[in-house]
């Protein structure tokens, strides 16, 4: 290996080196997504109890040894100089995943090991990718990330502690309305839709984002107790509300995942088919209207229809895509080889399709794989919670993860139009990371509760059986 010092760096190896390290390690990297997800899953859709899941911890090693290896190769991506920071980050995911694995089992002895660890390898190939596209927002990404670990601490202790009452979900729902007219009036506009609030030139929140836990909160609190229709017409002001909110910012796709967690939980709260139904035709009412009324929704509706028919205008976006997913491959270009950079918005809505070019179909079915045991564990989360409050909230917090990813996945594939979500822990964007780390936290709480009873009763179970085979005493 020829060392060259130069004033930048050094030289350490060309573009045909990296080029074969590169493609042969791409099978090192499908290996271990594969080998990761498998045995997660496998567990996930075995077990029942968080305690047994314990000898877990080598996936934890598996999930280090994928950002190391990766950030590794990554630092030698410019080769006239290697990244050091690149090499750090890395060093830097791998220590907050053990620590937050350890500290969230310190806080919370019962918790749910493969959520939190299917969660984490998400972010873990997030990361990789944004530092793959631009490395200043990967580091920015981790920042989100450990903020968002804290977000889990903190609601996993609220959804432990308290279970809101009136007072606080009319504060909840005020809130909310305060949070979503604030960009209609503060707000920039960015991708046709004005749901942005700036705060400075490096920062900007998304307020519907942190709606979302509220409107699970307030559902959650008004559906477990049990209601007429008519006692639920403040809930269906309060929903219809939000999405009128988020339709005037242009943000279809937070109107539609507030639609979609409504329908969810108000059907597993009441059985309701009248109900939902109606609200099914309502909200195909609006789609029609949107259709006519926006013209971002329009040109969205006609690239789906036929990306090809003007694949250098409307259907630019999708076409990428597609080229993207379908030149990967199996198991990928390798990473660093590909040309995600084509791709319009591939760090935030069109990072799947950057995934599948570099790391292969393989890993991008392991992907859709994650989202899908978070679906499975965070219901079996619900049917096991101790009281209806937390199963809805639980159901909530899972019906928002799973849809949304699905959401922004079809639109990526082409499967339905595209619409502007991100993708949970993956995409780019601290707002959605924060709050999908604080839902995750709220699942986490409830799992956490629900097993630590299981172990009381099952210590009870044990101490009247030893009770029954004690011998009598002789007279």
């Amino acid at each position: 290996m020829v060392v060259a010092l130069t004033g930048k760096g050094c030289e350490i190896m060309d573009g045909r080196q990296y080029e074969i390290i590169a493609l042969i390690m791409r099978y090192w990297f499908v290996a271990l997504v594969l080998l990761i997800f498998g045995r997660l899953f496998w567990e996930g859709i075995k077990k029942n109890k968080a305690e047994l899941e314990e000898h877990l911890g080598h996936v934890l090693f598996f999930m280090v040894l994928l950002a190391l290896s990766s950030f590794s190769l990554l630092s030698f991506f410019d080769s006239k100089v290697f990244d050091i920071k690149a090499a750090i980050l890395g060093a830097l995911i791998s220590a907050i995943l053990i620590f937050q694995y350890n500290f969230t089992k310190l806080l919370f002895p019962k918790f749910d090991r493969i959520l939190l660890l299917t969660v984490d390898t998400l972010a873990i190939l997030g990361f990789i990718m944004l530092q793959r596209l631009k490395p200043e927002l990967a580091f920015r990404q981790v920042e989100w990330f450990a903020l968002g670990n804290v977000a889990l601490i903190i609601f996993g202790i609220f959804a432990k502690k308290l279970t809101p009452g009136k007072r606080i979900s009319y504060a909840l729902i005020v809130l909310s309305y305060i949070l979503l007219i604030l960009p209609l009036v503060l707000g920039k506009e960015i991708a046709g839709a004005k749901n942005w609030i700036s705060l400075s030139d490096a920062f900007s929140i998304q307020p519907s984002e942190f709606v979302k836990i509220i409107l699970i909160v307030v559902l959650a609190e008004r559906l477990s107790k049990e209601k007429g229709f008519k006692d639920n017409l403040p809930i269906f002001a309060f929903v219809a509300m939000l999405v009128i909110l988020v339709v005037l910012q242009r943000d279809l796709g937070a109107a539609l995942l507030y639609f979609c967690i409504f329908m969810f939980m108000y059907y597993i709260a009441t059985s309701d088919w009248i109900v939902i139904l109606s609200a099914v035709g309502a909200a195909s009412l609006g789609s029609l209207a949107s259709y006519y009324l926006f013209s971002h929704v329009r040109v969205r509706i006609e690239a789906w229809k036929n990306p090809w028919a003007d694949i250098e205008n409307k259907g630019y976006q999708i076409a990428q895509s597609l080229i993207a997913i379908s030149s990967g491959g199996l198991i990928g270009l390798g990473l660093g080889l590909g040309s995600p950079q084509m791709i319009p918005a591939s760090r935030t809505d069109f990072i799947f399709s950057a995934i599948c070019e570099e790391f292969g179909l393989i890993v991008g079915f392991c992907v859709i794989g994650f989202y899908l045991l978070i679906a499975i564990r965070g219901t079996r989360i619900a049917l096991n919670a101790p009281s209806s409050y937390k199963a809805l909230l639980a159901m909530g917090a899972t019906v928002a993860l799973v849809i949304q990813s699905f959401v922004i996945i079809g639109g990526v594939i082409k499967m339905i139009p595209l619409t502007g979500v991100t993708m949970p822990f993956v995409s780019y964007g601290g707002s959605s990371m924060v709050t999908s780390m604080a839902m995750i936290g709220i699942l986490e709480s409830i799992a956490s509760d629900k097993n630590a009873e299981e172990d009381e009763n099952e210590e009870d179970e044990n101490e009247n059986e030893d009770e029954e085979l004690e011998p009598a005493d002789e007279d």
